[in-house]
């Protein structure tokens, strides 16, 4: 996979990738092979996730990194970044964006970014997912970005996961990088 993320990096200026995941182990790869790639193409990387999946990630790709590409990572914890203004509020939540974003655009600095969506059960975010989805495409197509969105599939109803369809120029499976067919991707 990394370098599959390197081939559509260098052919591509912008990207943006919806990954409904089902296993932890595929998950952790791709994950890897998106940093480690990032990385070696000279990107810093804004990773939006959760501690636990973290503290696996370091396990996992610590022999690979130096000191130095460690510090061209930038964790967010994801309940911290997706729930800031105490609920799921898109508003909110790309003002906390534009604030991470802003270093890296005014020191012209090369990202990409890793984003796990994730919500609590209690939360009602299914109707709201498909708008900040479309805004977070119009983002990245204007800041010429790359980011991938993932989502656990097992929390993705249909007719979600066909809405995320269509947000998402490319879909990110277990071992490949499509593009997303023309009927469902509205740009």
């Amino acid at each position: 996979m990394k370098q599959k993320f390197k081939e559509l990096s260098s052919s591509k200026q912008t990207a943006h990738i919806y990954y409904a995941t089902q296993k932890q182990e595929n998950y952790l790869e791709n994950l890897a092979a998106y940093i480690i790639a990032g990385i070696e193409q000279g990107d810093h990387i804004i990773l939006i996730e959760n501690d636990r999946i973290y503290s696996l990630l370091q396990q996992k790709i610590s022999a690979s990194l130096s000191q130095e590409d460690w510090k061209k990572i930038y964790p967010i914890n994801n309940f911290d970044y997706y729930f800031s203004s105490g609920s799921f509020h898109p508003p909110y939540i790309f003002a906390y964006l534009d604030r991470v974003l802003k270093p890296y655009l005014e020191q012209n600095l090369s990202f990409r970014i890793w984003a796990h969506v994730e919500w609590n059960k209690e939360e009602e975010v299914l109707h709201i997912l498909k708008e900040f989805e479309h805004e977070a495409d119009r983002l990245v197509t204007e800041n010429k970005l790359m980011l991938v969105c993932a989502y656990n599939k097992e929390r993705v109803p249909a007719s979600l996961d066909q809405s995320l369809m269509e947000c998402h120029e490319y879909i990110l499976t277990e071992n490949e990088i499509i593009l997303s067919e023309a009927y469902l991707y509205k740009k």
